[in-house]
């Protein structure tokens, strides 16, 4: 009966021991590393920028919070294992690959974490060798605004 027990207990823990972590976990477990470079563009800011940005679409009203993080001036082993963590988010079935490039020297992907109707997360990852660096964008957005963003570039600002 004991033996029982135990193998569904592990049965029970090995797939929560073997989950990909999210977009905030990767932050939250690298940001304090020596020199990393930590922002978090919070619900207030967020509304504030808002106010002086008009021409940044709608859904930016559905953020929650922006997090960077750049680890370009970290050791190389807290780089690779920023990797390998990248890597397991990019292979949990909650994620969506929107866009991916990959070269030689530097990837570069964006993921996506929704429920069908909204996007929850958006995360943009850049690592090689020119830099490792995630942006988390957490909130409640249409998907069919981040479909328009991502087809037309009138969205953008910044030309």
């Amino acid at each position: 009966m004991k033996r029982f027990l135990l193998m569904l207990i592990l049965a029970m823990l090995l797939p929560v021991a073997t989950w990909a972590r999210g977009g905030d976990d990767i932050v939250n477990e690298f940001r304090d590393a020596k020199h990393a470079q930590y922002v978090n563009v919070g619900p207030g800011m967020l509304r504030l920028a808002q106010l002086f940005t008009p021409g940044v679409p709608n859904a930016s009203h559905g953020l929650r919070s922006v997090r960077v993080l750049d680890l370009t001036d970290c050791k190389d082993g807290v780089r690779e294992r920023f990797h390998q963590r990248v890597q397991n988010l990019r292979y949990d079935t909650g994620y969506e690959e929107m866009v991916t490039s990959e070269g030689d020297k530097d990837n570069s992907m964006v993921l996506l974490h929704s429920d069908g109707t909204y996007a929850d997360e958006l995360v943009v990852v850049q690592d090689g060798d020119g830099g490792s660096a995630i942006v988390v964008i957490r909130g409640r957005i249409p998907l069919d605004d981040v479909e328009r963003i991502a087809r037309d570039d009138s969205y953008y600002p910044i030309r």
